[in-house]
């Protein structure tokens, strides 16, 4: 009688660790696939951003008689970074800060907007505002973390990053 009831508790034990084990295989896959679509939307984003700095890179080498040209390519980029950042938001979880770094960047987007439309009305676009642009965005794309991790140290660069784009948010005053 004693042991059946010790053979008893052995399988009781067994399955339980199974459970146990089972539930803790799948919650790691998951936990990973939601690493995985992070790390990937992020790299998407960190993409746009990198190509948002070459275009204003381009724009201060090219002749002033393209100006509004270049000006259109650097909002146009400015939106092609919003649509990323939304992506980025609707299709990961726990990401740091996100909401408040896309209303920044709708902000940004809409006084660069005034800019392009001053410069197509015949007003010159003032150069000090085009190097605050780029000197901000430089530090944006220079301080965001490299690779997505899911970390207290990456919400802060992320966070510290985002920081960088508030000086762009009042370019008309």
């Amino acid at each position: 009688m004693k042991k059946k009831k010790i053979s008893k508790s052995i399988i009781v034990i067994v399955v339980i660790l199974i459970i146990a084990s089972t539930f803790i295989l799948i919650e790691n896959l998951i936990s990973k696939k939601e690493v995985e679509a992070n790390s990937t939307y992020y790299t998407g984003f960190v993409s746009r951003v990198q190509k948002l700095d070459d275009t204003l890179a381009k724009t201060s080498e090219i002749e002033s008689n393209r100006e509004i040209e270049q000006m259109f390519d650097v909002y146009t980029s400015i939106i092609l970074v919003n649509d990323r950042l939304t992506l980025l938001k609707e299709n990961t979880k726990s990401f740091p800060d996100i909401n408040v770094l896309i209303n920044d960047f709708l902000i940004f987007r809409d006084e660069y907007g005034y800019l392009v439309k001053d410069q197509l009305e015949g007003n010159r676009a003032d150069s000090d505002v085009h190097i605050k642009v780029v000197k901000q965005i430089k530090l944006f794309l220079n301080s965001l973390p490299k690779e997505y991790e899911h970390s207290k140290e990456f919400s802060d660069q992320f966070s510290a990053a985002a920081d960088h784009i508030k000086p762009l948010l009042h370019l008309n005053f």
